[in-house]
């Protein structure tokens, strides 16, 4: 008996899962992260759609102010805008939404 397997584009469709995962995982993190931002102008959630790089896997918010907020939750967010406002958006966001985001990953591999 002699078995033959092909093989080719194998690679090239497992690279391609990896990318549309990382982008998907990626979109669905700044927007859920964005949930919890402070807002007042929109400009630090503005700032996350413009400077991510979701083909590189990664969430940036890119205004002058944006690390002192995240870093500083103990301060007193205006919740007017946003009634979910605080520091450590990211981590606010990846304690509700850890699950799904594992779902786009495990989804885009199948």
């Amino acid at each position: 008996m002699k078995v033959t397997s092909d093989f080719s584009g194998i690679r090239d469709r497992l690279e391609k899962s990896k990318r549309l995962s990382r982008i998907a995982l990626t979109e669905q993190v700044v927007k859920d992260s964005n949930y919890y931002i402070p807002k007042d102008t929109g400009e630090l959630e503005g700032s996350s759609l413009n400077n991510s790089d979701y083909e590189a896997g990664k969430a940036v918010w890119a205004t002058p102010y944006a690390r002192r907020l995240y870093y500083n939750p103990e301060y007193n967010f205006s919740t007017d805008v946003n009634p979910n406002a605080s520091g450590l958006w990211f981590e606010r966001a990846k304690d509700e939404r850890i699950n799904e985001w594992e779902r786009i990953v495990g989804s885009k591999h199948q």
